[in-house]
């Protein structure tokens, strides 16, 4: 483990600003990002044994509290996400809820006070699907070779992305990815992800219950509409019969942008020069 040797904190709060480690023969300034603090324990409070590099750099899991409420964060495949477990239940967070979860795993370890994971699990269950249980769906579908499971959601023929919160978005306009604008002679952080296509629906989504592995789950609203905007996709030209839109949009999907038929390997059909489109 890195030799802190140097603390520097905030004069009014208190509260660590940053830190010098010394790491691999020579000091290193590290700001107090809550990754950092996790990783290197300054203050030397935090109740981990072998410390906190196997969890952060993707390998260890964490068991906060074994009941009431039973709480675990695991990291995942994907930087800074990770598997939380409350109770029971299981989800996977977003990178956007990195801080979140590694403040949360903070709490818990100093001061037994679990609320801000479960109130981040809570969030993420009311603004997105569950993932695992989604994901096994994906074997129900005919054409789920059309199909890609990514870290934002589900890619429909290499171009339409239905992301966890059940939005519908082309793969050029990622709302995860972060878009600057200009004001004034500085940048600043906009949103400008608009989605694709809206759908809405014309009558109450009725519930719906699946059997997996013998166990038994009721779909939510947002999961309902999050497979509902799959199936859409899948079947697209048929839904929205507007054969030129179609035609323009499919040019950067995996599939003939004359027919909307997906395109095998061995096909030779020629391709338009996308160099001068853009979405």
């Amino acid at each position: 483990m890195s030799d802190v040797i140097d603390i520097s904190r905030d004069r009014d709060t208190g509260e660590i600003t940053q830190f010098t480690v010394f790491e691999n023969g020579q000091p290193e300034l590290k700001n107090a990002s809550a990754e950092n603090l996790l990783l290197y324990d300054p203050e030397e409070v935090l109740p981990f044994d072998n410390g906190m590099a196997g969890f952060i750099q993707g390998s260890d899991a964490l068991i906060l509290s074994e009941s009431d409420p039973e709480i675990m964060v695991a990291p995942t495949s994907d930087e800074y996400c990770y598997i939380l477990r409350v109770d029971g239940n299981t989800i996977e967070t977003t990178a956007d809820y990195a801080e979140t979860i590694l403040v949360g795993i903070k709490e818990a370890a100093l001061n037994q006070n679990y609320s801000p994971l479960q109130q981040a699990y809570d969030n993420i269950i009311a603004e997105q699907v569950r993932r695992d249980l989604i994901n096994v769906l994906h074997k129900t579908f005919d054409d789920q070779d059309r199909i890609d499971i990514t870290s934002s959601g589900w890619l429909i023929d290499d171009f339409y992305l239905v992301d966890w919160n059940a939005s519908m978005y082309a793969k050029t306009d990622n709302p995860d990815e972060v878009d600057v604008i200009r004001r004034g002679s500085g940048v600043v952080e906009a949103d400008r992800s608009y989605e694709f296509v809206e759908l809405r629906m014309n009558r109450d989504i009725e519930p719906v219950k699946v059997s997996i592995n013998g166990n038994i789950y009721r779909l939510s609203e947002r999961e309902m509409l999050f497979l509902s905007k799959v199936n859409w996709l899948l079947d697209r030209r048929h839904y929205h019969p507007d054969q030129p839109f179609w035609k323009f949009a499919d040019k950067r999907a995996s599939v003939d942008w004359k027919t909307g038929e997906p395109i095998e390997e061995d096909d030779d059909t020629d391709q338009p020069d996308m160099d001068s489109f853009s979405l």
